[in-house]
């Protein structure tokens, strides 16, 4: 390939190109990412580093209504080569409080989505952004059973409207949905899907809860995330993101567990990165140092298949 389409084509991976259009002209890879803390620091980016052998180019942030990604967060995440993966929650957090989805796409909250719209532009790399995850489940006060369909889709089509009219070329749409339709009946994740020309990507989350709560039994990787996976491949045709995984229990089942987890996700093409929930929080989902899990996610991630950033991964 000449210089100059060489450099023509990563200026468009970074800049302008739609992800699934640059994903065409390079071989499989999966980026590598975790959930390190709420306002994570370089240090935590180079422990994760350190531990597990590889960098978390994707490095999840949760962001409450009214409220912006941190600038200190924003520096040390792109001062260490990685890229923040934005989940953006449509409500006030400690209090649990629902944003009224009328009021957002009725325009009463324009001068919030303004302010978050420019803080993202000024980063000096790709964002990817979650709006809303895991509508499709009835734990949150923007599940589409509570909220409706219409109003879900109308919503996220006039937030990624705003951004587009404000020119934000850097940030990475990731519809991301629960890995199961809870409840089951009369709420498919496809019923909120946006469209194709308001998501990148699609994101799925999913845990292996194990036997940590009364209504929880052992699942693997794949009893978890291939269902969806093949809808989502077969009625979407957009590239996959595991959004949020984790798994809790006994040191060795852990184990196990993730060494079958970066088999799979290397053997299921579609999906091109992952978020790991590396931390102790309502379940024990870190994979500690010096225990065989920490052990056996430093093996697997010694694959050259995961990827540190998306310039590794698509040169």
């Amino acid at each position: 390939m000449k210089k100059t389409v060489l450099l023509n084509l990563l200026v468009c991976l970074c800049v302008s190109c739609s992800p699934k259009s640059a994903l065409k002209e390079t071989a499989g890879y999966c980026l590598t990412g975790a959930f390190l803390a709420d306002a994570p620091t370089k240090s935590d980016i180079a422990r994760f580093q350190s531990a597990y052998g590889k960098k978390p180019y994707l490095v999840l942030v949760f962001i409450d209504w009214n409220n912006l990604p941190d600038k200190n967060v924003i520096a040390d995440v792109y001062g260490s080569g990685s890229a923040l993966m934005v989940s953006w929650e449509p409500w006030e957090a400690k209090a649990k409080r629902g944003i009224d989805f009328k009021d957002i796409y009725s325009g009463k909250h324009d001068r919030y989505l303004t302010e978050f719209s420019k803080r993202l532009k000024a980063i000096q790399g790709e964002v990817f952004v979650r709006f809303a995850h895991e509508m499709n489940g009835n734990w949150y006060p923007w599940s589409g059973g509570k909220i409706g369909k219409e109003t879900f889709v109308r919503t996220y089509r006039y937030i990624k409207d705003f951004f587009d009219k404000e020119k934000v070329l850097n940030v990475r749409w990731v519809f991301s949905v629960n890995w199961e339709d809870v409840p089951a009946e009369s709420n498919s994740f496809l019923d909120y899907y946006p469209g194709d020309s308001y998501a990148d990507f699609v994101g799925i989350d999913g845990y292996n809860w194990g036997t940590t709560r009364p209504w929880s039994r052992w699942m693997s990787f794949r009893e978890i995330f291939e269902p969806r996976y093949r809808e989502i491949s077969g009625r979407i045709h957009k590239p996959i993101l595991i959004t949020e995984f984790g798994c809790a229990g006994p040191d060795q089942d852990k184990q196990h567990w993730i060494r079958d987890a970066m088999q799979a996700m290397r053997s299921l093409g579609d999906i091109k990165g992952f978020v790991l929930f590396n931390q102790d929080k309502e379940a024990d989902w870190g994979f500690v140092l010096g225990t065989a899990a920490q052990r056996e996610l430093a093996i697997q991630l010694k694959d050259p298949y995961f990827k540190e950033s998306i310039r590794e991964a698509t040169k």
